[in-house]
């Protein structure tokens, strides 16, 4: 939901921007409201004209959860809001492959989910938190921007922590994340090097660390994530990566014969072949190594849309123009 001074409604409806055409674009005064309204809170009106920008969620009395991005264009108010699903959705509902149940059950490492805005990411993170929360007695320290599921605990223990409110940023939450007794950590984005870091550092000391980044495929995610460092680290980084990355998974939303969108999956292990190429910074030979590594349940991204084909779901042409732009 797009919502901004001076300007018509619009929404994203399976990837696409409809306007609005039948209601009159707000005027500066009602987009104030509305927007002041959502943001909730008298210190989150004063960080948003402070810094021209804001990060927040939003739950209306019907239980109905936003998470918004409130900032300015030409002077006017403006806000991006998503819709957050009430239910969360279980790991098999979403279509994930049966392989990342091997990679939320290690005792420690780094697992990364990775996708454009908007694929899916949080969704795909929920479903993986969830599941150990229904199956496994652990300590879960989420540090996110803002909260967007709120988690009940089950068999788990949970501490759900929030950018501003709870924390001043994730590398000042990761600091002090060891005292509080963790067994697994959620970071809601790898933004710098120093959360980056920190996040290894807690993988390699018995945990298991999951966090989200935006990148398309695993090659790229693991180049960007190097790439946040100087060039002097880079190789030190290549190294400690492949020593501590147990898995990612990558995604993507394409249309759906039906109607709608659905996602579809890469899905890497990190074995023997994997690490070497981490460790080498050899990011051409990975596309490869995910194909030929069927056998212990990677998923390649093509390979896991030609099945949707096959099952009927999406269209092969859709497919080809997909990749084609990629």
């Amino acid at each position: 939901i797009h919502l901004s001074a001076k300007a018509k409604i619009g929404l994203r409806i399976h990837g696409r921007i409809h306007l609005v055409n039948d209601v009159l674009p707000l005027k500066k005064e009602q987009a104030e409201k509305i927007i002041f309204q959502l943001i909730n809170t008298s210190e989150n009106k004063d960080k948003l004209l402070l810094h021209r920008e804001l990060d927040f969620s939003y739950e209306h009395k019907d239980s109905t959860t936003l998470r918004g991005n409130a900032y300015f264009k030409r002077g006017n108010i403006s806000v991006a809001l998503r819709i957050i699903e009430k239910n969360l959705k279980s790991i098999d509902e979403l279509g994930l492959p049966s392989v990342v149940y091997k990679l939320i059950r290690q005792k420690q490492g780094l697992v990364i989910i990775t996708g454009p805005t908007g694929s899916g990411k949080s969704t795909t993170l929920a479903a993986l938190v969830d599941y150990i929360n229904q199956h496994s007695v652990q300590h879960i320290v989420t540090i996110e921007d803002p909260v967007e599921y709120l988690f009940e605990p089950k068999k788990s223990v949970f501490s759900q922590r929030e950018l501003g409110s709870d924390t001043l940023s994730f590398s000042n939450a990761l600091r002090s994340v060891l005292r509080q007794d963790p067994d697994i950590v959620v970071i809601g984005e790898m933004r710098d090097p120093e959360t980056i870091m920190t996040a290894m550092e807690l993988a390699e000391t018995g945990h298991l660390v999951f966090g989200t980044f935006h990148t398309s495929g695993a090659a790229q995610t693991v180049a960007r994530l190097v790439a946040n460092f100087p060039p002097e680290q880079h190789a030190y980084v290549y190294g400690r990566l492949a020593d501590v990355l147990v898995g990612m998974i990558s995604q993507r939303l394409i249309p759906k014969i039906e109607g709608g969108r659905t996602a579809i999956f890469e899905v890497v292990v990190c074995n023997s072949a994997i690490r070497n190429i981490i460790r080498s910074a050899n990011m051409s030979q990975m596309e490869n190594t995910i194909e030929t590594g069927s056998s212990i349940g990677m998923v390649s991204m093509k390979r896991y849309a030609m099945d949707l084909v096959d099952k009927g779901i999406i269209k092969e042409e859709d497919v080809v123009d997909f990749f084609r732009e990629e």
